[in-house]
């Protein structure tokens, strides 16, 4: 960095400059379009999914006592109900707010 010049002047060199928009360019290209109203992604449904799973699994095991595995399933399934139910109304809450900035969001609060 040379002293004296503004570190966010842009390049007075034309090289540089067309670098830079070159950059930009292949930057901007390759951001992903996001669909706003799509739920969830692939990954997005492994965490909701994988986490449903490993939360029943974790639920079994705490509530597990010999003689009483029933309430032990009970239990695990009711934790992984309650995961899904949160993280899937989270992921509606996220597509809803999406959808407002968009401009998208029809339904009696749109009016």
């Amino acid at each position: 960095m040379t002293k004296h010049q503004d570190p966010y002047a842009p390049p007075a060199n034309p090289a540089a400059r067309a670098r830079l928009e070159r950059q930009r360019a292949k930057r901007e290209a390759s951001t992903p379009t996001s669909d706003p109203a799509r739920l969830l992604s692939a990954r997005g449904a492994w965490m909701v999914f994988g986490g449903a799973l490993g939360v029943f699994l974790l639920g079994l095991s705490v509530a597990w006592h010999p003689g009483n595995e029933m309430n032990a399933l009970l239990i695990g399934v009711a934790a992984g109900v309650a995961w899904l139910a949160a993280t899937l109304s989270f992921a509606v809450w996220r597509r809803r707010a999406r959808m407002a900035a968009v401009g998208k969001r029809d339904g009696p609060a749109a009016r």
